[in-house]
């Protein structure tokens, strides 16, 4: 008896060792530990105080005045018409009228906005932000505090599409922490663009597309054509997500037209067909949007400057403190093409680096080859599909942050089952590596959501500009900024009237016309761009010219006395 017990523990211990081994049966039925749920509650807490907190700290980005802009009611081509037209000095407060809702002016007037302003830009963020806005307020904290809102989406959508791949509770819990603390969720969910809500459809098509493979009902499938629709009228980009989720599907099904890919090519068709309007509102402004993106054209000097910068953006989704502005995001590359190699950017792109070699050796459980296969297709087609094109062609698609979210979130969703998958297997060298790197991760994340919080000024070179160029006028006593007709100057303008004192005057200056600056001003700025107005004030024996950053977009113009 004696020994037919030890031999029965034995057994025993032998079967919950080959299951510990195969990590997915334990754990689609494993609930959370109660150190794992008061982990991910404090860090959702933290997260979420970090999304509301400092709303008005951080200076306006130059694409949230545009969206102040739209819920206006005013046209680009009317705000430049009319700030152009004055001829005398006028009051920085005249600008509150393109950043503030117009009583006389609806939800028309703002689709009208993204028609012939912005056309690459689905109307649906903007649609809820002026509702929002005509309800709330139309301050720049509030619009922001839209964002946050949408952003406290992203938690039960991707614990929903975790649930949905891996059937784990445990895989979802950790998803939503890693999502709370990463700094690249923090800033869009303070951004008023449309960014946050596209994170939030990316997440919630993909879980109703894999629902929809498993389930094959009519309602499944409605479900899904309702989130691309959604998604689609969000952002543009969403065109890839769906490609990617077709090619799933065709890979999944065998590439056999069998009824799930009839069901998904008539759900895609649909959704396509419902957002067939805004298509053809983009093919009739074509000219506008490419004007508007015409930057991303910039060829990097060499593919090696190009992967680089490619490689330090990963390393953003878990780890920011905000020194790239200082180095990939200056204006060395924008306007040399030219990524500046130094410490932080060369451990960034080693962490990514890294990263990316752990989920390789590691995300090798064949019981979620199809899992992984959905997340890598995604991720591929809406990312690599980008840089591929940039190698090619030309241009810098593939180091604009926001264009990769669907690479990113597949990433974090990645990190967090591999790490689950590890951590809850017996004592070995993988076992070890995932727990400190999510401690790692958890400090990486806490640490840049602290340095976020703290910042005037992230990501966006041009974040780092105004807050240089509010400083330096405002310290003047009666400062004079000059403006011109140019797209980027007026952005800039429009961002500067958030944080300028009412004591700053502005002044129109055609490059066609004679250069007469008033007198009376104890300082006259430049901020922009425009390589024609700073020559006409070079040539000018009157006047001399002094760039004030490293930037070359803040310039002081002095009187020469003779």
């Amino acid at each position: 008896m004696k020994i037919r017990g030890i031999s029965l523990e034995l057994t025993v211990k032998s079967i919950h060792h080959q299951t510990s081994m195969n990590t997915t049966p334990l754990l689609t039925k494993q609930e959370p530990p109660r150190w794992l749920k008061i982990l991910v509650i404090s860090l959702l807490i933290l997260g979420i105080f970090f999304r509301f907190a400092h709303l008005g700290h951080k200076v306006y980005w130059v694409d949230a005045a545009f969206t102040s802009l739209a819920i206006s009611g005013h046209t680009i081509d009317e705000a430049q018409q009319e700030i152009m037209s004055y001829e005398d000095v006028i009051s920085i407060a005249t600008l509150d009228k393109f950043q503030q809702i117009n009583p006389d002016r609806g939800l028309k007037s703002t689709l009208n906005y993204l028609i012939n302003s912005e056309p690459q830009l689905p109307p649906l963020y903007c649609v809820i932000a002026r509702f929002w806005a005509s309800i709330f307020g139309d301050s720049m904290a509030v619009l922001r505090s839209l964002s946050a809102a949408i952003s406290l989406l992203m938690f039960p959508a991707v614990y929903w599409l975790c649930l949905e791949l891996f059937e784990s509770h445990l895989v979802a819990w950790l998803a939503m922490a890693l999502v709370a603390i990463s700094p690249l969720e923090l800033f869009f969910a303070q951004a008023a663009r449309s960014y946050g809500l596209w994170m939030v459809m990316i997440l919630l098509t993909s879980a109703a597309l894999w629902r929809s493979l498993h389930k094959n009902t009519p309602a499944s499938w409605a479900i899904y054509g309702l989130t691309l629709t959604l998604g689609l009228y969000t952002n543009f980009l969403t065109g890839l997500v769906a490609i990617a989720h077709g090619i799933y599907v065709l890979v999944q099904q065998s590439f056999h037209f069998s009824q799930i890919v009839r069901r998904y090519l008539l759900t895609s068709f649909i959704a396509i067909l419902l957002f067939l309007p805004w298509i053809i509102v983009l093919l009739t402004h074509l000219e506008t949007a490419i004007l508007l993106t015409g930057w991303t054209s910039l060829t990097i000097n060499t593919p090696i400057d190009l992967i680089t910068i490619y490689l330090n953006r990963i390393s953003r989704v878990f780890f920011d403190i905000n020194l790239t502005s200082e180095s990939l995001d200056s204006a060395k590359y924008f306007m040399e093409g030219v990524p500046s190699y130094n410490f932080y950017t060369i451990s960034s792109v080693m962490m990514s680096l890294g990263l990316i070699i752990f989920l390789i050796f590691l995300f090798k459980d064949k019981s979620v080859k199809n899992q992984a296969l959905f997340l890598v297709v995604i991720a591929s087609v809406c990312s690599l599909s980008l840089l591929l094109a940039d190698l090619l062609l030309g241009g810098n698609r593939s180091i604009v942050f926001r264009y990769h979210l669907p690479f990113y979130l597949c990433l974090q969703i990645a990190v967090a089952y591999v790490l689950i998958h590890y951590i809850f297997v017996d004592k070995t060298w993988q076992n070890k590596i995932a727990q400190t790197l999510l401690i790692v991760l958890v400090i990486f994340g806490i640490s840049s959501d602290v340095a976020f919080f703290q910042a005037k000024d992230w990501l966006p070179t041009n974040g780092r500009i105004i807050t240089q160029a509010t400083q330096v006028i405002n310290e003047s006593a009666s400062p004079l900024l000059l403006y011109g007709e140019n797209l980027y100057e007026m952005g800039l303008l429009l961002t500067l009237s958030h944080s300028l004192e009412p004591k700053v005057s502005l002044l129109s200056v055609h490059p066609e016309q004679p250069l007469n600056l008033p007198t009376g001003y104890s300082h006259i700025f430049y901020c922009g761009r425009d390589d024609s107005l700073l020559q006409k004030i070079q040539q000018d024996n009157r006047y001399s010219l002094k760039s004030l950053n490293g930037f070359g977009d803040l310039w002081q113009i002095n009187k020469v006395h003779t």
